[in-house]
């Protein structure tokens, strides 16, 4: 170190060169530079030490990008979906009803928890005919979890990208107070439950105000159609759009028409697990809740853990509940796959052809589809050919 840089600097660097921190060295290394001399002589040190600065900058801000990294906070209820994602839900209560337990019967997980409070979900596989429903445990829903009561928010959020919801009630406490809970905080977490989406588009334009056609017989059913338009046009241009096409399809509310203009609304199917079925006395509770919740929920499901009463073919119900089918690939060495692909009903050639992969479509030349028991067993198909449960289909392209 040059002598003619002061006292002053020559203690700032001291203190420099045994600084431990990083940010330390940093400071301390540009407070030397502040006090050395500027003159020819020490144009060198000047510059040297601000490139370690700079250098020291560089890796400081590693560090820390790396650290934001590692340290990134992914939530415990943000759940990968895996397969058919399957969510069960509870209303809170010590003891619980049992959702532990059922998860363990199903996919073996979660056995050392069974009996004890669940603060985070449990995950667990369950398999059927090559099919893999996930089912996750969800801790109990609180009063107050559409306002983030108990990780209510988190919970629900997850509850709006699964393929099922599970509602598990237990019989042996009052129905009534378990169902309204559960369906009252779905309700404010805009959870549509077991109902479709109302039929109804809104596009915005750039002029021509706001329109309104009603364009089927069952639209046009609507009382008071005039009424019931301005009523469409005053709720439309207070979610702040002034020129729109309002395409109604059939009969809706205008419960329906806000549900439309709401982003964040989402459609999900549920079904109910009524637990505990072995226990004296749950007759009475599963015959109410059947009486009074089976309108809404179409699937009601009585169990008993305990005695093994539950469903053999629960993945058959499920799939069928979900309006879902399976269809075969065959490849060009005529071997069927083992995994089936899931598709919707109706689906067609061209949405398995996307569903596999989207050059599938793009060169598509014709499809074989063979199909146990039909009049044809083999058919060269195209499209627009619509599958049933258990075809096997062989895409040819060009």
């Amino acid at each position: 170190m040059s002598s003619n840089i002061g006292a002053d600097a020559k203690v700032k660097y001291q203190e420099y060169l045994d600084a431990g921190s990083l940010e330390q060295k940093i400071k301390l290394l540009g407070e030397f530079i502040s006090l050395v001399p500027k003159h020819k002589g020490t144009e060198k040190i000047i510059a040297l030490n601000k490139s370690r600065i700079a250098k020291m900058k560089r890796e400081l801000e590693d560090r820390q990008r790396q650290l934001k990294t590692t340290q990134k906070v992914i939530s415990p209820f943000s759940i990968k979906k895996e397969g058919i994602q399957i969510i069960m839900i509870s209303a809170h209560y010590t003891p619980g009803v049992g959702k532990t337990s059922l998860l363990n019967y199903l996919t073996g997980a979660a056995k050392e928890k069974i009996g004890k409070f669940t603060a985070l979900p449990e995950i667990g596989i369950y398999h059927f005919n090559n099919i893999r429903f996930q089912i996750v445990e969800m801790p109990s829903i609180m009063k107050g979890a559409s306002e983030g009561i108990g990780n209510g928010k988190e919970i629900l959020s997850q509850l709006r990208s699964c393929d099922l919801i599970c509602l598990c009630v237990d019989l042996t406490r009052p129905i009534e107070e378990q169902m309204t809970l559960l369906v009252d905080e779905l309700t404010k977490a805009e959870i549509r439950i077991n109902i479709p989406p109302p039929p109804l588009t809104v596009q915005k334009t750039g002029s021509n105000k706001i329109q309104v056609l009603y364009l089927t017989g069952e639209a046009k059913k609507i009382g008071d159609i005039e009424d019931f338009t301005e009523k469409v046009k005053e709720i439309v241009r207070e979610n702040g759009i002034r020129n729109a096409i309002i395409k109604i399809l059939g009969l809706i509310s205008l419960d329906d028409l806000v549900d439309a203009l709401t982003p964040s609304v989402v459609y999900k199917q549920a079904l109910i697990i009524a637990t505990k079925g072995d226990l004296p006395y749950t007759e009475e509770p599963f015959d109410k809740l059947e009486r009074e919740y089976l309108k809404t929920f179409p699937k009601i499901m009585g169990i008993s853990v305990q005695k093994q009463n539950f469903p053999k073919n629960f993945g058959e119900l499920i799939l069928k509940y979900l309006k879902k089918i399976r269809i075969y690939t065959m490849s060009s060495a005529r071997r069927i796959a083992e995994k089936p692909l899931i598709m919707d009903e109706d689906s067609t050639i061209k949405d398995a052809a996307i569903k596999i992969h989207k050059s599938f479509f793009e060169s598509f030349e014709h499809a074989v589809v063979i199909r146990e028991g039909a009049r044809q067993k083999r058919k060269k198909v195209g499209l627009d050919y619509i599958l049933k449960d258990g075809d096997i289909i062989e895409i040819h392209t060009t």
